[in-house]
């Protein structure tokens, strides 16, 4: 056999570095893997390699020498070798920052080496202008900015792992209305981020047709069955929430014609309601818009927050119901 070179022998240390995990391997699944990329050497310098090393590289790779065969592995608290480019290490701390909370627990453990990676590369003098790049871009929601509503400890680890086995859950849970917690037997399909509210999409178990969301700030305690699954474990939370969260009022689709200012409602030229959506000048100067939308609370919530810079002209129906809202504002302010 060829005696490798240096550049060879470096090389094959990267390749062993970056196949070595937190699961245990014997030289001789080294030696395989190195042999199946290509790189025909004996096991013997394998076990050279190995050596040499763990020696140089101990924060890297560890041995486990108690019993024959010895095995190698990643240590618990290493930064894992990945030849992670700046632009790799950028794109995954947003993308942690943004999705972390969308994430189970269980999968952070495995994700933090990575992290330690992409951090340790942006720290670099050549990737200042890369890790620069998170201060330079920001996501705003719309609207009043409310404080997060606080969670209790152990909540959503309790959730996540109920979610990922599939299980149903025993939860003291405290709804709006009462004053003290009751106990249910909850089946879990999924977690659904909402704005400053994360919520439990579930059902009852003793109504497993009535598919409710529950505020995750709103649970006391949370203790896993161990003896029954969740009937949702196989149903996609998008499928059983999708009518749940705009409070929707009726299954038909209405025509809506709404009159705008136009400081109010230029913007719908450049985000419409939707791409049926019909929108025109009217001869008085105000902003005529046709659409066809979900009948439900959320879309009387958004032409309320434009006040008297929109007037409901159709359905009747609607138009009649702020003529109602309208007087009663009429009167509270007339009050006093």
């Amino acid at each position: 056999m060829k005696k490798p070179t240096r550049y060879e022998a470096i090389r094959r240390g990267f390749n062993i570095l970056s196949m070595v995990s937190r699961a245990p391997l014997g030289s001789k699944d080294v030696h395989d893997r190195i042999n199946r990329i290509g790189t025909e050497v004996s096991r013997k310098t394998i076990e050279r390699d190995l050596k040499e090393l763990t020696d140089r590289f101990p924060e890297m790779i560890e041995v486990d020498d108690s019993s024959k065969p010895y095995t190698y592995r990643q240590p618990k608290h290493a930064r894992k070798y990945s030849a992670m480019s700046a632009e790799e290490a950028i794109c995954l701390q947003l993308a942690f920052t943004y999705l972390n909370p969308l994430l189970p627990n269980r999968s952070l453990d495995d994700i933090r080496p990575y992290l330690k990676e992409a951090e340790a590369v942006l720290g670099e003098q050549s990737s200042v202008k890369m890790k620069n790049w998170k201060h330079k871009v920001l996501t705003v929601n719309e609207g009043l900015q409310l404080a997060q509503a606080k969670i209790r400890d152990n909540i959503l680890t309790n959730i996540h792992k109920a979610l990922w086995d599939g299980k149903a859950i025993i939860a003291s849970y405290q709804s709006k209305s009462k004053a003290f917690p009751s106990e249910y037997k909850l089946h879990p399909a999924g977690l659904v981020y909402r704005g400053r509210i994360c919520y439990l999409v579930c059902s009852f178990d003793d109504s497993p047709d009535n598919i409710i969301y529950l505020a995750a700030h709103r649970f006391h305690k949370i203790k896993i069955s161990l003896d029954t699954y969740s009937r949702h474990k196989n149903q996609k939370v998008k499928d059983l929430a999708k009518d749940l969260f705009g409070f929707k009022l009726n299954d038909k689709k209405i025509n809506i014609k709404l009159k705008f200012s136009v400081q109010a409602g230029s913007h719908l030229y450049e985000t419409p309601i939707s791409s049926s959506q019909k929108i025109k000048m009217s001869r008085d100067g105000y902003i005529l818009v046709e659409d066809k939308v979900t009948d439900n609370m959320e879309l009387r919530f958004w032409i309320r927050a434009f006040g008297d810079s929109v007037e409901v002209i159709k359905p009747v129906k609607l138009r009649d119901e702020f003529k109602k809202i309208s007087k009663r504002m009429v009167n509270l302010y007339n009050e006093n």
